[in-house]
């Protein structure tokens, strides 16, 4: 009933974000909405859940959120739950649970896309078989780059492309986590950064920057995540690689610390080869293209 509420609380906080900086951006529900905005100049936000588990046992509340404006919803996040195993979980399940069966099938059925991001190996089997339609990683990195249950292996990433999915590429799991007790704080302080002030986040913000310059979280850098980005277009096409840096989750690397680094990812995509059209669909035509194809 705590995490309904909150789920509930935090949907009506993103429209009430959206409304106040309407100038600036605007809800999408929609592919063709995210075009329309695109033309007019404003940001785009479309709304997800990435832990099904506030849903509890009662799957009629896919529908309230997707009247909501959901869009997109994973199963799991880090511990099993009623609906599937997760990545760093015990294994409850061996995969989906029989609820998280028929959470595919209603997520099918309105249309949200299924995100198996966080989903462990065998939810992630049981999702691409059942899904009538393409799904999404929306933060995942690759198995062959660094070996965490997190990241996705690169014959299930060949699955993937094979059913019409992509997979987003983060910036989290490409090494050992280095978590001091300073970073922890820190970590803790983020999970309710949605109760503290704009200027007490600005500062939180300051005191992961300044904790970076002593020690690293991540001992990977920007030329480790490209390295392993061209890895993933390689094994996966450019039809069905997308970005999802995970930067409110951990992620984030020496040279790729936010967005204003995101120009260097095209710089280094062109100077691999690729064309103006390939590098759309992986900034936004994949995702785009995968949210159309959910039947609706």
């Amino acid at each position: 009933a705590d995490a309904l509420a909150f789920a509930r609380k935090r949907s009506d906080l993103i429209d009430k974000t959206i409304a106040a900086n309407s100038a600036t951006i605007a809800p999408a529900l929609t592919a063709a909405d995210a075009v329309r905005l695109n033309k007019d100049g404003k940001l785009i936000a479309f709304k997800s859940m990435e832990n099904s588990y506030p849903l509890g046992e009662d799957l009629s509340l896919l529908k309230e959120f997707y009247d909501k404006g959901l869009r997109l919803a994973g199963p799991v996040h880090s511990k099993d739950n009623q609906f599937a195993d997760s990545a760093t979980g015990e294994g409850r399940w061996k995969g989906l649970s029989p609820l998280g069966k028929q959470w595919v099938a209603e997520m099918n059925r309105l249309g949200i896309v299924i995100d198996a991001s966080h989903s462990s190996d065998a939810a992630f089997d049981q999702i691409l078989a059942l899904s009538k339609y393409p799904i999404l990683l929306s933060h995942s990195s690759l198995r062959s780059a660094f070996d965490h249950p997190r990241n996705l292996d690169e014959g299930r990433l060949k699955a993937l492309a094979a059913k019409g999915g992509a997979m987003c590429i983060s910036t989290i799991f490409m090494s050992e986590m280095n978590m001091s007790p300073a970073r922890a704080e820190l970590f803790g302080k983020y999970e309710n950064i949605g109760q503290i002030t704009p200027a007490e986040q600005a500062d939180l913000n300051r005191q992961w920057r300044e904790l970076d310059k002593t020690e690293k979280l991540w001992a990977a850098d920007f030329d480790a995540y490209m390295t392993m980005v061209l890895r993933a277009i390689e094994v996966g096409g450019v039809d069905h690689i997308c970005f999802g840096a995970d930067w409110d989750g951990g992620g984030g690397l020496p040279g790729i610390e936010d967005i204003a680094a995101l120009p260097k990812v095209t710089e280094r995509l062109k100077a691999a080869g690729y064309s103006d059209a390939d590098i759309e669909k992986m900034w936004s035509g994949n995702i785009l293209r995968v949210l159309a194809a959910q039947g609706k």
